[in-house]
């Protein structure tokens, strides 16, 4: 037998193992439920005064400081009933001076495909560089607003009230108007969260994550309580 057949042998047998070890490896899929945890008997620890409500949705603020576009990534935000927001920005913040005049800002939720760019300007201050050029933006109703094309879902607002605190502007804003990306809405002209894939942001290990699977149904879960 000669060398040739000898290596077509041992080639042919090198794919006959690595097929069965393909084949019989289990595979984890992304609707295997997630294992459950009960936190009642585990011990609690203080860790201090530290807000842990995260993950929080990503955006981008547009306004304009001195004539001048700029971004700037903020994840600290939540709903105020329906039609308003609350943003904290840091008072270091070169986006602050803009909104504070113009009284105007828009919020644009970031997907994952925006990552880079949403983290870059999060990184980089308006005061040192020129970030007006990370985004192609337009224009709605509302002046100094400029909102990003590349977000699925725009909010140009209104400041209505600022609340000041040692460290953090925060802002209450309302929405005057919302322009959604065609692509990320349902039969029923609903936002599907799943088509956004929204990028969520955490600050104790300053990480992003993506939304997962649903797994339940809002105000349809609690009619299972108690009921065997």
């Amino acid at each position: 037998m000669n060398i040739q057949k000898i290596l077509n042998i041992i080639l042919s047998l090198a794919l006959v193992v690595l097929l069965i070890k393909v084949n019989t490896t289990p595979r984890q899929t992304a609707e295997e439920p997630s294992e459950t945890i009960d936190y009642t008997n585990i011990p609690k620890k203080n860790i201090g005064n530290h807000s842990q409500l995260y993950p929080t949705p990503t955006t981008v603020i547009g306004t304009t400081v001195n004539g001048k576009i700029n971004w700037l990534a903020i994840a600290h935000i939540g709903n105020i009933g329906f039609d308003c927001l609350a943003i904290s920005m840091h008072k270091s913040h070169h986006s602050n001076q803009g909104i504070k005049k113009n009284q105007t800002l828009s919020v644009n939720m970031v997907s994952e495909s925006m990552m880079i760019p949403a983290d870059f300007v999060g990184m980089k201050s308006g005061k040192d560089v020129d970030k007006s050029t990370v985004f192609e933006y337009f224009n709605g109703e509302i002046e100094n607003a400029p909102m990003i094309k590349s977000s699925p879902i725009t909010m140009e607002c209104r400041v209505i009230d600022t609340y000041d605190t040692e460290h953090h502007d925060n802002f209450i804003v309302k929405i005057e108007n919302t322009y959604v990306s065609e692509t990320v809405l349902d039969e029923n002209n609903k936002i599907d969260f799943n088509k956004v894939k929204p990028l969520l942001f955490e600050m104790p290990n300053r990480g992003y994550y993506k939304v997962g699977r649903r797994v339940g149904d809002a105000w349809k879960e609690g009619n299972k309580m108690n009921q065997n």
